[in-house]
């Protein structure tokens, strides 16, 4: 991901503001403070967006698609792409304008903001390291200590330096010392995003539904009655354990989860840094699938940049979700093929390719008229909690 840097002084002032006192602190008059928010808000849309890959790679190493480890992840996905959602429209209810392919991850990376500084995103297999770095990354600012089960474990440092329900936190906070009118142009209902932004309570819930869903309520490992957050789901495939409460109402460790991260796993390789070069794929069908899989990442970060930048975001969030499937049918084989000289194979690079780079490919420049885009067919049936 985009690191920040030190001639970033406008973004420096930000993580400064976000970490240290409140978002809008200082802010002169409300432009000012509508400004902060929008900023802020982008933030949090990169860092949202920035899970996603890792998420999915690691969710398409593991070889039988139908496990529950795999069904698991697969429902954090589909809530990570809600949280997005739900982002964005807080954007575009004070018109702002989401950056997504323009602010496109790399990896391996730092996430945005200052959250977690301590982590480095890597893109790999479903393995103990790599449920570490996930785990960091939905870690709650405090755990109740009847819950804490990993710190003994877990070997990341800085724990709870800046979290993501803290970020929340701030930018709640200064949307009620801003106290907005709020638009609901180019906000977009649907499969991936539950409500519109309409008031200070509709923020205030989109929030608690992504705080709740990443970290659990109140540093408790449910989100709602039977269903655990991400923190809490990751812990469960680290120890291939189930939580369950005992007797006295606590959470533990209990029944195993059979699961072999050697044989159930396919032997992807980290991807290096900056991606692969296709001179390095030496293999004609790696370069390809690895072709394919960046033109077709990049036109669902065009439809996703253009759900909220446009007049027929709807239509466009369903191309994203049908670009979002066919992502799959270029990683998986590539996860099969072995690098040259060594014992891993590929995996897919997440990486963006502008518009004037894609000339003479086989997929073509993103539509601008939505009239030119094909109609979407059975999308909304396959963006339910079965799907990705």
């Amino acid at each position: 991901m985009t690191a920040i840097s030190p001639e970033q002084p406008a973004i420096l002032d930000l993580v400064t503001r976000l970490r240290a006192a409140e978002l809008v602190a200082g802010a002169e008059n409300k432009a000012d403070q509508r400004s902060a928010i929008i900023s802020a808000l982008n933030g949090a849309v990169t860092l949202e967006f920035a899970t996603i890959p890792p998420y999915l790679t690691a969710l398409w190493t593991i070889r039988d698609e139908r496990h529950p480890l795999a069904n698991s992840l697969r429902n954090i996905l589909q809530e990570e792409m809600l949280h997005l959602a739900l982002v964005c429209n807080m954007l575009a209810s004070i018109g702002g304008e989401p950056r997504i392919n323009s602010a496109a991850p790399t990896y391996p990376g730092k996430l945005p903001l200052g959250v977690h500084p301590e982590l480095t995103i890597p893109l790999g297999r479903f393995s103990k390291e790599m449920l570490q770095v996930f785990m960091e990354i939905e870690r709650p600012a405090h755990i109740d200590p009847a819950h804490e089960i990993i710190d003994e474990e877990i070997g990341i440092d800085g724990h709870g330096d800046f979290t993501i329900g803290q970020l929340y936190g701030k930018i709640l906070s200064a949307f009620q010392q801003l106290d907005p009118e709020f638009s609901q142009d180019r906000q977009v209902t649907g499969p991936l995003s539950w409500i519109p932004i309409l008031s200070l309570e509709d923020v205030a819930k989109a929030i608690d539904i992504i705080e709740r869903q990443g970290e659990g309520s109140i540093g408790r490992p449910e989100e709602r009655r039977g269903h655990l957050a991400h923190y809490w789901r990751f812990a469960e495939m680290y120890h291939l354990q189930q939580l369950e409460k005992d007797a006295n109402g606590a959470w533990r460790l209990g029944a195993p989860i059979e699961f072999d991260f050697d044989a159930d796993v396919w032997p992807v390789a980290n991807v290096p840094e900056g991606g692969y070069q296709l001179d390095e794929a030496a293999e004609p069908e790696a370069r390809h699938l690895l072709r394919q899989f960046n033109l077709t990442y990049s036109k669902l970060l065009d439809c996703l940049q253009g759900t909220w930048s446009g007049d027929s975001g709807q239509a466009m969030i369903l191309k994203a979700i049908e670009a979002m499937f066919d992502l799959e049918k270029y990683a998986k084989p590539l996860m099969q093929m072995r690098r040259p000289g060594g014992e891993s194979n590929y995996g897919p690079d997440f990486r963006y390719i502008p518009a004037y780079e894609r000339e003479g490919s086989s997929w073509p420049v993103m539509a601008t008229n939505i009239g030119e885009l094909s109609e979407p067919s059975d999308l909304l049936l396959r963006a339910t909690p079965s799907g990705i």
